[in-house]
């Protein structure tokens, strides 16, 4: 497989756009294996950390990425609620399912009644892809075996949500991976309602690993937020969507993500194939849990770090390194990967040698990929690295950037701006005296940072 594109490289800690209770702030416990190895290939730009990120228009979707995207829901079940069929909306619905054919990636669509079903059957009845179509129901085990049946069957499946029996008390996810509750709350009062309540279901019932809520409002905020994680902004999330009047969205994602879907997508209907097919999306991505975790580097990563680095040095935030340098944060470093597919979202490393009588160490590298920028793996693994560095018995780290962005993070973290003189003369052995004059350097002190067992960064990284 030919490595998979990596977008646009940002500073951590930087979102697309602010988050209000914050970006998402992976937790884990335990890290988990990837799915599989995917590098990243040659990167196209970077971007200063805090400029808002272009979206891209469907005509403007790389080929690159769309490969990228036929590769990483290869096998799997996209589950999407449509509660009003247009004809924006139905056309990038229909060439998302023709883009994704090549990956035998299946689509279950919750419409609001038999003439949506209708209307979509036509739209596809010309495309290479099989469709079929069933009434939601009372999800007993029975029904829940022939919606299993018929989502693998062919490639779509189309579900009338109007035919779901009404229950007096709207269903409360349980997290047991199979739709909780026997029908649609009795207070729906419009098809959106009803069609994000069978989504919800659905999605639960199939643990499909990826779902799309379209809503006419698109994503939260203006420009959309890239993150949001509920176990940190629920309430917030909560707010926003009531004061739009789609509140109803909340407990249909829930109920998915506690299903067992990696994400929750919310955008457009008209922005699905964008959503889908790109890095920077559209809408806001939903996560319980964290989307992110931490792990060390392993040396099928290398190639991966050698191309965010030497894109990096492209654009002027990293200084040159050799492979070997570049080896070497690889090696004592950390990478913050994607719970779904254990894909980088970004990387540091923590150098110790040079500095080992001053027991001090260099955070070195740090570098993110923008289209995780809001999920907050610069913090994570400035975290991870503190811990790290408690470990190894280092009494202060430091770090060394040109860039102002990159100078506001670390003062976010903690950090405190010294003069050069402070940092250990081996650092500027061999420094470019051209990158000398513009350096900055920041200074942490590490005693008593991540010696808690509560510490999060000592849950990530057992």
């Amino acid at each position: 497989m030919d490595p998979a594109p990596a977008a646009r490289l940002r500073f951590p800690g930087i979102s697309r756009a602010p988050t209000g209770g914050g970006t998402l702030v992976a937790v884990s416990e335990h890290v988990p294996a990837p799915v599989r190895r995917r590098a990243s290939a040659p990167v196209r730009e970077t971007v200063h950390p805090g400029t808002p990120v272009a979206r891209a228009r469907t005509e403007e979707i790389p080929t690159t990425e769309r490969a990228f995207f036929v590769e990483e829901f290869r096998g799997s079940t996209v589950v999407v609620a449509l509660p009003e069929v247009e004809a924006e909306g139905v056309a990038a619905l229909r060439r998302s399912v023709e883009g994704f054919a090549a990956g035998d990636t299946r689509f279950v669509v919750v419409l609001p009644d038999a003439d949506a079903v209708a209307v979509l059957l036509d739209a596809l009845a010309t495309t290479a892809v099989g469709v079929e179509s069933m009434a939601a129901t009372s999800w007993d085990e029975a029904a829940l075996a022939r919606l299993w049946v018929a989502a693998q069957d062919e490639p779509v499946l189309l579900i009338d949500a109007s035919t779901a029996p009404a229950v007096k008390n709207a269903p409360v996810p349980d997290g047991a991976g199979v739709p909780d509750g026997d029908g649609v709350p009795a207070s729906a009062a419009h098809p959106g309602e009803r069609v994000a309540a069978v989504c919800g279901q659905v999605a639960a019932g199939l643990r499909a690993s990826k779902v799309m809520l379209t809503d006419p409002g698109g994503g939260l905020g203006d420009p959309a937020r890239s993150f949001v994680e509920l176990g940190h902004s629920r309430a917030a999330l909560e707010a926003d969507l009531a004061a739009r009047g789609s509140a109803h969205l909340l407990p249909a994602a829930e109920q998915a993500l506690r299903g067992g879907a990696f994400s929750v997508n919310l955008c457009r209907a008209a922005d699905l194939e964008v959503e889908l097919f790109t890095f920077d999306g559209a809408g806001t991505l939903l996560t319980l849990g964290g989307y992110t975790a931490l792990s060390p580097l392993r040396v099928d990563d290398l190639p991966a770090v050698e191309s965010l680095v030497a894109q990096g040095v492209a654009d002027g935030i990293l200084k040159p390194r050799s492979r070997e340098a570049i080896a070497r944060i690889a090696a004592t470093g950390l990478g913050a990967r994607l719970r779904s597919t254990g894909h980088l979202a970004g990387v540091v490393g923590l150098e110790t040698t040079p500095y080992a009588a001053q027991r001090v160490g260099e955070i070195s590298g740090l570098i993110t990929v923008s289209q995780f920028s809001g999920a907050g793996s610069g913090g994570m693994l400035i975290d991870g690295v503190l811990q790290l560095a408690a470990e190894r018995g280092l009494r202060a780290v430091f770090a060394v950037t040109v860039s102002d962005e990159a100078a506001a993070f670390f003062l976010r973290r903690g950090f405190h701006e010294v003069p050069q003189s402070q940092i250990p003369p081996a650092k500027w052995e061999g420094y470019a005296p051209e990158r000398l004059a513009l350096a900055r350097c920041y200074w942490r002190e590490v005693t008593a940072i991540t010696d808690s067992a509560a510490s999060p960064a000592a849950d990530r990284l057992r």
